[in-house]
Order: structure tokens, then sequence, then C-alpha cells
């Protein structure tokens, strides 16, 4: 994929996770965004390869509080 299309799909992905993640806490957007930022699960959707950008905002928000309760997340149906 195309590093655009790439950029184009992360930015809806975060954008779309993050509120979420604002809502679910009730934090600011930049609160949300730190701690997306600062998770396993982003390093894992930013690398390309593997593949986590198809995954739902459902699914990879489950994963997040996963990640936030246990200290790590389940991929499912990979």
């Amino acid at each position: 994929m195309s590093n655009g299309k790439f950029a184009c799909i992360m930015f809806e992905k975060v954008q779309t996770l993050c509120d979420s993640i604002k809502n679910y806490f009730n934090i600011s957007y930049r609160e949300a965004i730190n701690l997306l930022y600062n998770s396993k699960l982003y390093e894992a959707l930013e690398d390309e390869e593997t593949k986590m950008w198809y995954y739902s905002n459902y699914d990879l928000f489950r994963m997040f509080l996963e990640e936030r309760n246990t200290g790590s997340y389940t991929v499912y149906g990979g």
C-alpha cells in the first residue's frame, strides 16, 4: 500500500479510536491521544505489516481497554 493511503487509514483509525477513548473515560482529546500513542496497540497499529488497521474500531477499542486492564491485548481471528 502506498504511504499516502496508509496515512489516510491511520488518520481515520486514530481519530475514531481517540473519540471512543475520550468518551469512555470522559477526558480531553489531548489526554485520549496521549493514552493511545503510549499504548502497545498503537505501536502495532502504526506498523503497516501487522495489518491491525483491518480491525474495526470496536475491536481496536476492545483491545485498547484490554491492554489498559491487563498490560496486553488479544488479537482474535488473526
